[in-house]
């Protein structure tokens, strides 16, 4: 499932709400699942310590927090079929590895068809949650259009292979592929 939308939008919450329902739907028939949150955010000031205390202390108990800003690949092998996984978000990843470890646009998309490859094998919901950053008018910097055409690339690819595309505007939801559940 790929949602994305503008910053403060309602996707993560909406988002959380998703993965929450869905837990809970396969937990009747899998004790074993379990619910996790990849974030992908670092702790890199004050504010932003605060920001994920916040968001933490509004999650529910059954949530299992992963703190990961660059590799998730190999916990995800490490999940389970039913498995909920959110990994929110994309677009604070991609910062992470473009800018802090200048992966190339192959990397990129390695790392992106391994998740997906991942979730296919061991048959777990994996939701991905990011920003819409490519709406309104062209960016003259550089750097920012190569962004912007990474994001852009991997929300394809990702949409793609999802059963569910939604866009989040104002926390009100819109389907642009599978149907509502």
């Amino acid at each position: 499932m790929f949602i994305s939308g503008g910053a403060r939008s309602g996707k993560s919450r909406f988002a959380e709400h998703i993965a929450v329902s869905t837990f809970k739907k396969t937990q009747r028939a899998n004790k074993h699942a379990r619910l996790y949150y990849i974030a992908t955010s670092k702790r890199s000031d004050t504010e932003m310590e605060e920001r994920i205390r916040i968001h933490q202390e509004e999650r529910i108990k059954e949530w299992e927090t992963i703190e990961e800003s660059y590799d998730f690949s190999s916990f995800l092998k490490n999940c389970n079929k039913e498995d909920v996984i959110l990994i929110d978000c994309l677009t604070i990843w991609l910062s992470n590895v473009m800018f802090d470890l200048e992966y190339s646009t192959n990397t990129l998309e390695d790392a992106v068809d391994s998740w997906l490859t991942i979730a296919q094998e061991k048959r777990f919901h994996l939701i991905f949650v990011s920003n819409d950053v490519n709406e309104g008018f062209p960016h003259s910097s550089e750097g920012v259009l190569t962004y912007m055409y990474a994001l852009q690339s991997i929300h394809k690819t990702i949409v793609q292979h999802a059963e569910q595309a939604i866009q989040v505007i104002a926390g009100l939801p819109t389907y642009w592929k599978g149907e509502e559940q």
